[in-house]
């Protein structure tokens, strides 16, 4: 096999078009006066990798079902590999719909397929053949509701166990939905969790637990009393270093499979937690993982089928952990120039280049300003030239280095206009200065100085040109959910769109609030649902409303300009408009639903 590096290129840079080549275009922001615009080109176009391979589970005929992730289907296969086609394809925001398909469970007396359906926070359920059933939960916390559905898993008798790994509880329900009971809660003790994930079923169901946060597996019976646990903190045979996803029971031969993440390896017990042996290596050859493999499932024969998930396949093994297979063969990455969800895009001030970040790819990249691909970088992992859900991006003007929140590793990172790494700071959590919680969004100043939205932890982060760590602004009374920034190109001052709160807030630079703009809430063309990206001119603010499929203009003291976009596929309309960035009077629209960058004439001729 071909090493992935050489054939699919993810972190070295591929140019298809010299940089000289770009279009020249001048930088200076939408020009004082009225706009009226006007829909021009697109950049770009969906662009998905053949597999995101994450949940699976081997059904009672056999076969395994492998969960799509950002292609957002049930896969099925039969226990040499061969394709059975898509299982499920139920994907979209309606009741009856799921929004990702996560962790994968059936029922063994009725064949009933269970899926955990984190995004909606729900369990749906379907047929043996595919046929939706019927779902329950809600986000929230208590009876019926779920923080972060990630694994579910039914015993002999019909009991649903579904790790809430957000709440850290294991929930216990009936096959319609009603909760028994829930057990353990956030700790360390016995019974106690950090962020449970893979959980497995041995043949006397005992439910067998990966306690993420607490690098041990936890084993229950039945009625989810604690019976015992094993493994440790660790890199020695045996031990676990973290992140772990999978677990997989052998219910034959009594074996535990463990996904160990941040080791890129699988580890292998007894039922009792004895050590028997483990494999992999991080990497993208055979028998190699790249940021870890996810879910686990053993077949029908015992051999253990690994979803490896950033490298575009799923893996099978032997029990002794020999290579034996990979599914699809060879993998299939994405496409350059397509995207995958992207939510950020970006304007060389000097030249026009139009950087994109291409989230669910896990990559960033380049177009000349009139769409020619010119390179792209990057893979999913934490390395300088890797990504975890990477958001909004900004072209330095001072250098014109491209900065990029890192969104789910909790960092910033720059690179040269070409792809170079220059710098990353920042760690993810809950904390102080340098701190991050899946920030969205940064804007930079003329300056270099750079402001990001530290989301989830309600405040603005503000970074040195360099990327050293300067002060941060903003609380839970002033912030929910700062999603977007931009510096205004007159007085400097900052722009931010909170999608939680609805509404838009003027700071000064060094955090004091200025005003909130009486935009009132709604979904009409002068309201704002939910705002997200965000970028200023001489005169108004541009906004992506993102559930509206509309960017929405108002001048700076609040009053309605004007609307672009309606939701749907055509030239013009948009779907889940996000990032935004201005350049030589045109505005640049990153869509996530249409996978796409759609650019408008503001001043037309």
């Amino acid at each position: 096999m071909t090493a992935r590096r050489d054939r699919w290129l993810p972190r070295v840079l591929v140019t298809l078009v010299a940089v000289g080549s770009l279009l020249a275009y001048g930088g200076a922001p939408a020009a004082a006066g009225t706009i009226a615009p006007v829909f021009e080109r697109t950049i770009g176009g969906p662009g998905h990798a053949g597999l995101y391979a994450w949940g699976m589970a081997t059904l009672r005929d056999g076969t395994i079902l492998i969960g799509d992730y950002w292609n957002y289907r049930v896969l099925r296969f039969a226990a040499d590999g061969t394709p059975l086609g898509t299982f499920i394809d139920n994907h979209g925001h309606g009741a009856n719909q799921y929004y990702t398909p996560y962790g994968l469970g059936q029922d063994p007396a009725t064949g009933q397929i269970y899926l955990a359906d984190t995004d909606k926070q729900q369990i749906d359920v379907y047929s043996e053949t595919g046929t939706y059933l019927r779902s329950w939960g809600a986000k929230g916390t208590g009876p019926g509701k779920f923080l972060y559905p990630s694994r579910v898993v039914v015993n002999s008798v019909g009991t649903v166990f579904v790790a809430d790994t957000w709440d850290h509880t294991i929930v216990m329900s009936t096959t319609s939905g009603a909760e028994i009971k829930q057990f353990g809660g956030v700790g360390s003790r016995p019974g106690q969790f950090r962020s449970p994930r893979g959980m497995g079923l041995d043949a006397a169901d005992n439910i067998y637990i990966a306690d993420q946060g607490n690098k041990r597996v936890q084993v229950f019976d039945k009625n989810g009393t604690f019976l015992r646990a094993f493994g440790s903190a660790g890199t020695a045979p045996g031990q676990l270093a973290g992140d772990l996803r999978g677990l997989a029971v052998d219910r034959v031969n009594g074996w535990v499979y463990v996904v160990d993440g941040e080791a890129n390896r699988v580890n292998k017990y007894d039922l009792m937690g004895t050590f028997i042996t483990r494999w992999g290596t991080n990497g993208h050859e055979p028998g190699q993982f790249a940021d870890g493999g996810r879910e686990a499932s053993v077949d029908s024969d015992g051999n253990v089928w690994v979803a490896d998930m950033p490298n575009y396949r799923v893996q099978k093994f032997a029990p002794d952990g020999t290579f034996l297979a990979q599914y699809p063969d060879p993998p299939v990455p994405p496409p350059p120039g397509g995207f995958n969800a992207p939510r950020g895009v970006a304007v060389n001030p000097v030249d026009g280049a139009v950087s994109v970040s291409d989230t669910y790819n896990w990559r960033i990249q380049t177009f000349t300003n009139d769409g020619a691909f010119v390179r792209m970088w990057g893979e999913r992992g934490r390395g300088d030239y890797e990504f975890n859900y990477a958001r909004l991006l900004a072209y330095s003007p001072l250098n014109q280095d491209i900065v990029i929140v890192d969104s789910d590793n909790g960092r910033v990172k720059a690179y040269t206009s070409d792809g170079v790494f220059r710098w990353s700071t920042g760690t993810g959590g809950i904390g102080g200065l340098g701190v991050f919680k899946n920030p969205q969004a940064l804007a930079i100043a003329a300056d270099g100085t750079i402001y990001v939205t530290d989301s989830n932890n309600q405040r603005i982060q503000v970074l040195s040109k360099d990327g050293a760590m300067l002060r941060m602004f903003g609380s839970s009374a002033q912030f929910s959910y700062p999603r977007g920034i931009a510096v205004d190109p007159v007085d400097g001052t900052l722009w931010v769109a909170d999608s939680v709160k609805r509404k838009i807030t003027q700071w000064n630079p060094t955090g004091t609030l200025i005003r909130t703009l009486p935009i009132p809430v709604g979904t009409a063309d002068n309201q704002l649902s939910r705002p997200f990206g965000i970028v200023a001119d001489t005169e108004r603010i541009y906004v992506a409303d993102t559930p509206t499929h509309k960017v929405k203009v108002f001048r700076k003291n609040g009053g309605f300009v004007t609307k672009i976009g309606a939701r749907g596929t055509g030239s013009g309309r948009l779907i889940e408009p996000g990032g935004l960035a201005l350049h030589n009077g045109r505005l640049f629209v990153c869509e996530e639903g249409n996978e796409r960058i759609s650019v408008f004439n503001l001043r037309p001729s």
